[in-house]
């Protein structure tokens, strides 16, 4: 339906971060890059907000949605229990198919992790999550844990794109490898209790980053422009929510760190080595 794929395409806009936290999202803008009329967009904005990414506001234009510290937690421990219960389904019901394909998932993760190659790590995070929630083989479940993998991808993503951020792409593949080596073993109670510690641990390294931003993004204040700042990307990328966060640090062996930048830009634009 037109409205399913609209409602795709400008997600994946937000989640690729072409669209930032906070910036609006105009119905005519939309409809002409679409080429489609302001019905559907607006239904597709509708369906977005109805996820939690978009931000619906009366009257106004709707806005990508920077969620609070508080709200991040809460859909993280809500992920977390949902995808919890998907892999304890998929250990009991994925065919044989979608265990041969989930094995080859895990083995290309591995290379690509110890390839450092966080793009490709990336993507395999996200196709080894969407079928392990196929994989459960209950479709509200399901819809329930694509949604809210939605509404957090922005955020849980952060590790693999951001450009100062030392990732230690062995961390996260080792916790899949696990759950995925529960899931094949087709011991529900293993998969279930490494989804719930992957997901926590996943919302740990998020909340750090947030917290060593903080001192970055108030850096740049008006006295630089956000583009033109070392860690403008980064900025833009995570919107209100870095200013908010908490005080104090969250330290997770093996998380990666932010690394702060070797110079700044030379007059080209271009960064330091």
């Amino acid at each position: 339906m037109l409205g399913n794929r609209l409602k795709n395409e400008i997600a994946d806009l937000i989640l690729s971060g072409r669209m930032k936290p906070g910036e609006r999202l105009d119905e005519q803008s939309l409809a002409s890059r679409f080429g489609v009329s302001r019905t559907p967009v607006r239904e597709a904005l509708q369906q977005l907000g109805n996820a939690g990414l978009v931000e619906i506001r009366p009257r106004r234009s709707a806005r990508v949605r920077a969620l609070s510290m508080s709200e991040l937690e809460s859909s993280f421990e809500a992920m977390g229990e949902i995808e919890a219960i998907c892999a304890r389904y998929s250990a009991e019901r994925m065919t044989q198919a979608e265990r041969i394909s989930l094995k080859l998932l895990i083995d290309q993760s591995r290379v690509a992790s110890e390839q450092g190659d966080r793009v490709t790590s990336r993507d395999l995070d996200a196709r080894i999550h969407a079928l392990l929630h196929t994989g459960a083989h209950n479709e509200a479940l399901c819809s329930v844990a694509n949604e809210m993998r939605m509404r957090v991808e922005l955020y849980s993503s952060a590790p693999y794109t951001l450009p100062n951020f030392d990732t230690q792409l062995h961390v996260p593949h080792g916790q899949h490898e696990q759950i995925v080596d529960a899931v094949l073993e087709r011991n529900p109670e293993a998969a279930q209790r490494l989804m719930i510690e992957h997901i926590g641990q996943s919302f740990v390294i998020v909340r750090g980053i947030l917290e060593e931003t903080k001192d970055a993004l108030a850096a740049i204040g008006d006295e630089e422009p956000a583009g033109q700042h070392p860690y403008g990307d980064l900025a833009r990328l995570l919107g209100d929510t870095g200013a908010r966060a908490r005080s104090g640090r969250a330290g997770q062996a093996g998380a990666g760190r932010l690394n702060p930048p070797r110079s700044a830009p030379d007059s080209s634009g271009q960064r330091g080595a």
